[in-house]
């Protein structure tokens, strides 16, 4: 009950909060303006030439995020599993083994 309730307030107040959030961001964004006038360029601070190439292409750079974001998956899954068995490697106990043997053996036929 109380949830329908907090989502009918919500709902009833959600364009006003909108608006007063955008209002808000637009007169911070009017107060603090960009210090685009105040860079410079460091150009070659060491001595260094800097090897800067052609950037990459679009679907590039999305072959590469779609690369990065399978890896972080693999990894968490890594993670996750490891965290998620009793022993690592995911070896039965010495204990497990035992009880299993004490089992009666099926006949060979």
């Amino acid at each position: 009950m109380q949830d329908q309730q907090f989502m009918q307030s919500w709902n009833q107040g959600h364009s006003r909060f909108s608006a007063d959030l955008d209002r808000a961001l637009g007169h911070l964004i009017e107060h603090f303006p960009g210090r685009k006038g105040s860079r410079k360029a460091i150009r070659n601070p060491y001595g260094i030439p800097a090897l800067t190439g052609p950037s990459l292409p679009p679907a590039a750079r999305a072959s590469l995020r779609g690369l990065a974001a399978s890896v972080l998956t693999v990894a968490l899954w890594v993670v996750v599993l490891a965290l998620a068995t009793p022993t690592p490697g995911l070896a039965a106990s010495f204990g497990a083994a035992t009880a299993c043997a004490s089992v009666a053996p099926l006949p060979l036929a």
